[in-house]
């Protein structure tokens, strides 16, 4: 067995086993402090980000301005669907140094035929969450999914901040469910406008930023308001998420996208999603796209 050091999101070190040759990695998660930049200045959160993307031509682009007087850090960190940790910030992967007062900043997961990238996160094939950090909290953003081949993509749809549950049943009148395991879902929120009609569907992304394990559940309620898929048989449920990971639900496969769960329906025309969860601690991100192609000839971004 061989030993060696991986530096984490504050700049610590973690002792890592590598096997056989094999070079692991050390657990770094969402809910480690957050990072220092090359130059030891520390940072702020400015937003995290549910359902970013690195598969095949589908990328993801963050685009930040400052508009802080004094010059500013940026930078974008990374985290897989098992929610580790991906590049280091404090080795300036991923970060763009002295933004100055409403100077643009473009970092992406790959270069793209489209936009013109500050930086690029050398990553490879995942699907996963993203959290902006800065050394002032006067930085905006925003996150976009695109088709990194061709100007302009085949594919674009914008990420946010997602929908977070909150504690009792919306609506009101649906009571919650029970999971598979005996855990009453205590949490929800409601995504409008799902939609799956022919190659059209719809995919959630969720993460959890708790610091304990939590389950996850995605009903599907019909136009006329009816539940469509059983949560406590785990049609459309995952449980025992761990801190940092990513779930990705879905009304059908997709080409685009690796599924954690295809929920089973008889059948749905337009109507809502409804998120169930044991915590509040969740953020999840909705997409209407076509699920035969890849990347989707058709994406867009649903909130609530």
């Amino acid at each position: 067995m061989r030993r060696f050091l991986a530096r984490c999101a504050a700049g610590y070190v973690v002792v890592v086993a590598a096997i056989a040759g094999f070079a692991g990695s050390a657990r770094c998660g969402v809910n480690d402090p957050l990072p220092i930049f090359s130059d030891g200045s520390s940072s702020v959160e400015v937003l995290m980000v549910p359902g970013v993307v690195k598969r095949a031509r589908l990328e993801t682009d963050f685009l930040c301005t400052s508009f802080d007087p004094n010059p500013v850090h940026i930078g974008v960190q990374i985290f897989n669907a098992a929610g580790v940790l991906q590049n280091d910030i404090s080795a300036g992967v991923g970060s763009v140094l002295n933004v100055g007062f409403g100077e643009t900043v473009t970092i992406g997961t790959s270069g793209t035929k489209a936009l013109l990238e500050s930086i690029t996160i050398p990553v490879t094939g995942m699907q996963g969450a993203a959290r902006v950090v800065a050394t002032s909290n006067r930085v905006r953003c925003n996150v976009i999914m695109l088709d990194d081949a061709v100007s302009p993509p085949v594919a674009l749809a914008a990420l946010g901040t997602g929908v977070r549950p909150t504690a009792g049943p919306k609506p009101a009148g649906l009571p919650l469910p029970t999971f598979a395991g005996g855990q009453l879902a205590t949490h929800s929120v409601v995504i409008t406008g799902v939609v799956k009609r022919g190659r059209m569907e719809t995919t959630v992304f969720c993460t959890s930023l708790a610091s304990q394990n939590v389950d996850i559940g995605i009903q599907i309620m019909s136009p006329g308001g009816v539940v469509l898929n059983e949560i406590s048989t785990g049609n459309g449920a995952v449980v025992g998420v761990v801190p940092g990971q990513t779930i990705t639900v879905s009304t059908t496969g997709t080409k685009a996208f690796f599924e954690d769960q295809v929920i089973t329906l008889g059948g749905v025309a337009q109507g809502a999603a409804r998120v169930v969860t044991n915590s509040p601690d969740v953020a999840c991100s909705a997409f209407v796209l076509d699920a035969a192609v890849s990347p989707p000839t058709s994406i867009s971004s649903l909130t609530n």
